[in-house]
C-alpha cells in the first residue's frame, strides 16, 4: 500500500462488511488488509481514514465480555452481530443436548417457584422453550459454541431475581429476542426498552448454582 485509501473506499468496505451485522475488530482489520487498507502494523482505531468514516456512517464501538476475554465491536446503525467468517465457515449442526429438553420440559409455567413471582416465571419458560425451538437453531449454536446448562438456564438457589449477577442466559432474555451468541457473550435485543443489550457469559461456581427444573415449585 503506498498512501491511505480513499476516504469513500474506506466507507464502502466498511458499509459492506458490516451490512450483515456488527463485527469484531479484529476481524475487520483482518479484512481491511487483505482488502488492501491497512499494512501489518496498523489498527482502524488509529487510522484517521477509517475514524472519519467511521464517523460518517454512524458506527457505534460496544466493548463485550470482561477482563482478557473482552473485544470491541463496530456495528452500522440498525444492525445486529454477524457470525465471525471463521464460525461461519465451520458451521456444522450440533444436537441439543437431551437434558436441556429434558430439563425444559420439566418446566410447568402453572407452577412458579415460591421465590419467582408468576408473571416473571411465565416469562422465563416460554423464553426457554423458544430458545429450544428458535428457527436461528440458538440452542444447537450455544452447545456447538460450548455453553452448558449453568451459562445459559442457572440461577441462585434461592431469590433468584435478587442475583441476576449469577444467572443464566436465559433469565436475562425476559421477552427479548436474541440476536448475536458467541462463545463468551450474547446480544438480546429489548424491544420494550428499543436497545440491544450485551449479556456476558458467567463465570461462575457450578455448585453455588441451581438449575430452574430442580426448585421446587409453589
Amino acid at each position: 500500500m503506498t498512501g491511505p485509501p480513499a476516504d469513500s473506499v474506506v466507507i464502502e468496505f466498511l458499509r459492506g462488511t458490516l451490512a450483515n451485522g456488527a463485527l469484531a475488530v479484529p476481524e475487520l482489520e483482518i479484512m481491511a488488509r487483505e482488502a488492501g487498507l491497512l499494512s501489518g502494523s496498523q489498527s482502524i482505531t488509529h487510522r484517521k481514514v477509517f475514524k472519519r468514516a467511521k464517523a460518517d456512517l454512524g458506527i457505534k464501538s460496544l466493548r463485550v465480555g470482561f477482563g482478557a476475554r473482552s473485544e470491541w465491536i463496530w456495528r452500522l446503525p440498525g444492525r445486529t452481530l454477524a457470525k465471525s467468517r471463521s464460525t461461519a465457515s465451520t458451521d456444522k449442526r450440533t444436537p441439543i443436548p437431551i437434558d436441556w429438553i429434558q430439563g425444559v420440559a420439566r418446566l410447568d409455567h402453572h407452577r412458579p417457584p415460591n421465590d419467582v413471582p408468576r408473571l416473571r416465571w411465565h416469562q422465563f419458560v416460554q423464553d426457554c422453550q423458544h430458545f429450544l425451538s428458535s428457527p436461528e437453531n440458538w440452542a444447537e449454536r450455544a452447545a456447538q459454541l460450548g455453553w452448558d446448562a449453568v451459562a445459559l438456564f442457572g440461577c441462585h438457589p434461592t431469590r433468584p431475581l435478587d442475583y441476576s449477577g449469577t444467572a443464566g442466559l436465559l433469565w436475562a432474555m425476559n421477552g427479548g429476542r436474541l440476536v448475536g451468541l458467541h462463545r463468551d457473550w450474547a446480544v438480546i435485543d429489548m424491544p420494550l426498552q428499543t436497545r440491544q443489550r450485551v449479556f456476558s457469559r458467567r463465570n461462575v461456581e457450578p455448585t453455588k448454582i441451581s438449575l430452574p427444573w430442580t426448585k421446587k415449585a409453589a
